[in-house]
């Protein structure tokens, strides 16, 4: 299902009891009530919201109550009474749900992210929870692309080499949804269960907020995920 303010991802899980939603740059994502609002409007309880105040860690949580969640860039829950929030302007929204069982989790995975192992810790806690990895469908949602994520000399080495194209000039170009695929192969997520899309967030200057291209003006998106 598609709306002006927000498009439904949940047709990409084999769950058929999730609900797994996106919002565009046209919704008003300010705060704690843009995303009660963005709940609301979906079929969610806004009461029901795990909120976590992201800072580009490795922490990986499974609150077991709703409210704000402290430095934390990945939530899971095994209550199907709660729903995992984030929000994201260029940052890739890692969707993971169990095809069968209610865990299901939601990952902010930018480029520090990445290199630190925040995909690595997701599968962790998730093996902690005795799941197998395997009953997980994954999707990646609309991110900055290899077209327009650029870094110079100063960071690159923290990139593996199959990821990066050089331009020259002391700049080079990062695939990172091709980064977190195989990050997420070598953790044990099965590639045929693992949707990537490629929409641009930094391209597509209509439809989403991107802090690449607008800096700390720029809004943010917001990844819902719950049980309908």
């Amino acid at each position: 299902m598609n709306h002006k303010d927000w498009v439904d991802f949940s047709h990409h899980f084999s769950n058929q009891n999730i609900k797994a939603i996106f919002s565009y740059k046209s919704f008003n994502a300010d705060g704690l009530e843009g995303r009660k609002d963005l709940a609301d409007q979906t079929g969610f309880s806004s009461d029901s919201l795990i909120i976590p105040k992201q800072t580009h860690s490795t922490n990986i949580l499974f609150p077991e109550e709703v409210g704000r969640v402290l430095d934390t860039d990945g939530v899971f829950s095994l209550d199907p009474n709660l729903v995992c929030s984030i929000q994201v302007a260029d940052c890739m929204p890692v969707y993971f749900v169990h095809h069968l069982d209610p865990v299901f989790g939601l990952v902010h995975a930018g480029w520090r992210g990445l290199v630190n192992g925040i995909l690595l810790q997701s599968a962790k806690q998730i093996e902690e929870k005795g799941k197998s990895l395997s009953n997980f469908d994954i999707l990646i949602g609309p991110s900055i692309q290899k077209c327009c994520f650029e870094v110079s000399d100063d960071v690159i080495n923290q990139f593996d080499p199959d990821f990066i194209e050089e331009k020259g000039t002391g700049k080079y170009r990062i695939d990172l949804q091709k980064l977190a695929l195989q990050q997420l192969v070598q953790n044990g997520f099965k590639r045929e269960k693992i949707t990537t899309l490629t929409e641009c967030t930094y391209c597509d200057a209509e439809k989403y907020h991107s802090y690449r291209r607008n800096g700390k003006k720029a809004g943010r998106m917001i990844g819902l995920l719950g049980y309908c």
